[in-house]
Formats: C-alpha cells, structure tokens, sequence
C-alpha cells in the first residue's frame, strides 16, 4: 500500500468520525434535516475509506451508498444493507428538495433513529475490517 493510499484511507475515516460529530451536534441543535444529511455523509465517508482499503485505488466520484457498498465488494447482512438503504435516500432530499423543511420526515425521532442506524453501520464495517474511526 503506497504513502498516498494510506493518507486517503486516513482522510476518509477522519471525514467520516467529523461527519459522525456534525450529525450528533445538530441533532443537538434540533437542525433535523441536515443531522439526517451528515449520516449520509458519514457513510459516504467510510464506504470510500472501504473501497480503498479493499481495491488499493480511489473511488469514482459517486455519492450512492448501494452503489459505494457494492463496488468495495464486501458481502453485507441484510440489515445494514437496509440501513444503508434509508440513509441514501438524504443526500439530496435534505439540502435539496422541499422535503427538508417537512417536519413528518425530518424531526427528532427520525434523526435520533438514522443517527443510531448510521453508528450501527459504523461499528459493522469498523468491526469486519478492524479500523478505527
């Protein structure tokens, strides 16, 4: 593995650990749209960091989760998966769409279950391939 491919490893995951904060804080602030956008750029963050550890080379420029969890080629169970699945669908939607300001989607309960359903998806592929975030 070469200098630069560790550094974007290194990169990748300290992304995502920042992403990570920047959700729990806005949660915090009751900013519920864009708790539910940083999950997805937590995930995103890490799913790059995967691929690179699995391919030794960077990913294309792409932000589709399914897409990124496929292409790293780790088989995943179902349930995160799942998770994956439900965090994509705020990228666009809660910077983008009038859905952001929808509070049926975007409030306490659905930011505090996708937080949670982004730190399970976190501790599985941190568990499977033994990184640290």
């Amino acid at each position: 593995m070469t200098k630069d491919i560790k550094k974007a490893i290194r990169f990748w995951l300290l992304s995502s650990r920042e992403n990570l904060e920047t959700a729990t804080a806005m949660l915090k602030a009751c900013r519920y749209n864009f708790t539910m956008f940083m999950c997805q750029q937590t995930v995103e963050a890490l799913l790059k960091a995967v691929f690179i550890i699995q391919k030794n080379e960077r990913p294309e420029y792409i932000h589709k989760l399914p897409k990124l969890a496929e292409m790293a080629g780790i088989k995943i169970p179902k349930s995160i998966d799942n998770k994956i699945l439900k965090i994509d669908a705020h990228y666009v939607k809660a910077r983008y769409k009038e859905d952001r300001f929808n509070h049926k989607i975007y409030n306490k309960r659905n930011a505090s279950n996708l937080l949670r359903d982004t730190e399970d998806v976190i501790r599985w592929y941190t568990k499977k391939l033994k990184l640290e975030i």
